[in-house]
């Protein structure tokens, strides 16, 4: 097998320096012979093995390979030495070690043929590099494309994402499923060119604009028509159709500070249902404002014959018997009643003009019993009031809180033509506000319907204009108060709760 070397101080040179190099690797190094005898092995064996180098010496090199490669590795080496094949040497591969405790270690294997001159012949050199931490940072890796893939996905609006060249490189299954696109008419066109962008009112021409503002800012936003194909397998391709809604096209430029990432994510919002109910509220603004128009001139007009009227009647009362002057009577009170009606109108229709001051809660109660005497002794309701103590005075308007109390006194006395009672009362709720409370012992309100009741012209009463709680909101609103609805105190009735901002007593 070779002749030994004549110059036995080359020999111990070479061996020291072989023993060095041995010594200061940092990957496991273990030389075997054709049978798997493990002849030779790095000082690092111990530090990623946990084996002393040692310990290893003339052992099978199974002994640290896991099943079935443990069983199967002595037939490998028994093929190789009969045909001389084998496809491990010259390549790198990931191999789980068992290290000395038996737990297993992820390694890159590399296994070269070592051709040694002398008496040893055809040795086989093993490198193992610790990969665990490449193998948990890959693990982390996957587990956050799989969390990204699955927010991508399962995200109800439409994204994108799109190279440097605005073409798309990707999309969330939403987009194919509402667009009725598919990945081969997507995927690698312009993001102008997409085929769901709806050739109507200059969409094209906004989302170009949207994607050079963004490249400009880095976000841009911008309105437009999508065309949604629904394409059901119920549907033949004559009923299929394009129905064209509206989306919020929203661009954002990824940071260059990594390559691998996508030039810019795309995302679309369809905002029909909220576009729709934008439309729907400025009707009603512009409705309102007709209407605060018209019942301004309308006021003025009534107001002074109105005033006339009534001062005629009260005169001609005085000719009349009883039987004739109650009819004039009621006939004074349908004429307050209407001035009342255009005076609450306007009110509702314009901004309040506010002058805030500290109140008493106390006071603006009493003169909403004081203005409502009449309905509630009509109704024969008993009024009353309490205020906790310590209940600061209230930021308000006094007039504007007061006509908000008379309205919810003036409710409650409505809702019980019967007789009973309505409370007034003022409570600390928190550093900032008290509750103001109105409480009737009247049929209540169904949970169902308490916040219906608040919108404009809903009403139940033969006689009601739908603007009573509509103003009372507003009104709470405009002095940063709030407004609900509740079962009365005791159980039964209704309960309008307003929770206004107070004085700060320091």
């Amino acid at each position: 097998m070779g002749t030994e070397s004549s110059d036995p101080k080359a020999d111990a040179r070479s061996k020291e320096l072989l023993d060095a190099l041995l010594s200061g690797m940092i990957d496991a190094v273990v030389v075997i012979d054709p049978h798997g005898r493990i002849l030779r092995v790095s000082d690092s064996v111990e530090t990623i093995f946990g084996w002393r180098p040692g310990e290893l010496i003339d052992q099978n090199v199974s002994v640290l390979m896991p099943e079935p490669h443990r069983s199967e590795h002595d037939g490998y080496l028994e093929r190789y030495r009969e045909t001389g094949r084998t496809w491990i040497l010259g390549t790198v591969r990931e191999f789980d070690i068992v290290r000395r405790d038996g737990s297993i270690l992820p390694c890159e294997l590399s296994v070269s043929r070592l051709d040694v001159p002398g008496r040893f012949g055809e040795l086989f050199c093993g490198t193992f590099r610790d990969i665990s931490e490449r193998r948990r940072a890959r693990a982390a890796l996957a587990r956050s494309e799989a969390r990204f893939r699955a927010v991508f996905e399962h995200e109800n609006q439409l994204v994108l994402l799109l190279d440097a060249e605005e073409r798309v490189v990707d999309a969330n299954g939403p987009t194919f499923e509402t667009t009725g696109v598919t990945h081969e008419e997507l995927v690698g066109e312009p993001l102008v060119d997409a085929r769901f962008w709806s050739g109507e009112n200059g969409n094209l021409a906004a989302v170009q604009s949207a994607l050079e503002r963004a490249s400009e800012q880095g976000l841009a936003t911008t309105r437009v028509q999508v065309d949604v194909r629904p394409s059901g397998a119920l549907l033949s391709a004559s009923e299929r159709s394009t129905v064209s809604r509206s989306h919020e096209v929203s661009i954002r430029i990824v940071p260059p500070d990594v390559p691998e990432l996508p030039y810019a994510i795309v995302e679309v919002r369809d905002i029909t249902d909220l576009v729709a109910a934008e439309r729907r509220e400025s009707s009603v603004m512009r409705s309102l404002a007709r209407l605060g128009e018209e019942a301004a001139v309308l006021s003025h007009e009534l107001r002074s014959p109105v005033s006339s009227l009534e001062l005629a009647l009260k005169a001609v009362a005085r000719q009349l018997g009883e039987n004739e002057r109650m009819i004039l009577d009621d006939l004074s009170v349908r004429m307050r009643r209407l001035e009342g009606l255009m005076r609450r109108t306007l009110s509702f229709s314009r901004p309040l003009d506010l002058e805030i001051e500290p109140v008493s809660a106390a006071l603006c109660m009493g003169v909403a019993l004081e203005r409502e005497a009449s309905a509630l002794s009509r109704s024969g309701v008993r009024g009353t009031i309490h205020v906790e103590n310590g209940t600061p005075r209230i930021l308000a308007d006094a007039p504007v809180l007061e006509d908000l109390l008379s309205n919810l006194v003036r409710n409650a006395a409505e809702a019980q033509p019967g007789g009973g009672a309505v409370r007034l009362s003022a409570r600390p709720l928190d550093a900032d506000h008290v509750e103001l409370a109105v409480d009737d012992e009247g049929p209540g309100i169904p949970v169902a319907e308490r916040e219906s009741v608040f919108r404009v012209f809903r009403t139940s009463k033969p006689d009601g204009t739908g603007l009573g709680l509509p103003l009372v909101r507003k009104i709470a609103e405009e002095h940063g108060a709030t407004v609900r609805l509740a079962d009365g105190e005791s159980g039964s009735g209704l309960r309008v709760a307003l929770a206004w901002p107070s004085e700060v007593v320091s």
